[in-house]
């Protein structure tokens, strides 16, 4: 029967392990997760210019019949 330190110690084990191998896939994915957060900073900074250079009366009114963003229809006073 193995006994509790040497069971203990094949887990801790298996976690540096496990940690090992999460640190080398950590360091293989940070260059691509910092294209990534590039990419969405100047898609980000590229809307924003372009809803700076529109005229404030491009800016389309909701429909009557339905409120944005509400799957309900607006009431209209009668």
């Amino acid at each position: 029967m193995p006994s509790l330190l040497g069971l203990l110690e094949a887990r801790e084990k298996k976690a540096r392990e496990e940690i090992a191998r999460s640190r080398d896939e950590a360091e293989r994915v940070q260059p691509a997760l910092g294209e990534a957060e590039c990419t969405l900073q100047r898609l980000v900074g590229a809307r924003a210019a372009e809803l700076l250079a529109e005229p404030s009366s491009a800016v389309a009114e909701p429909a009557l019949g339905a409120m944005a963003g509400s799957p309900v229809p607006h009431r209209t006073q009668a």
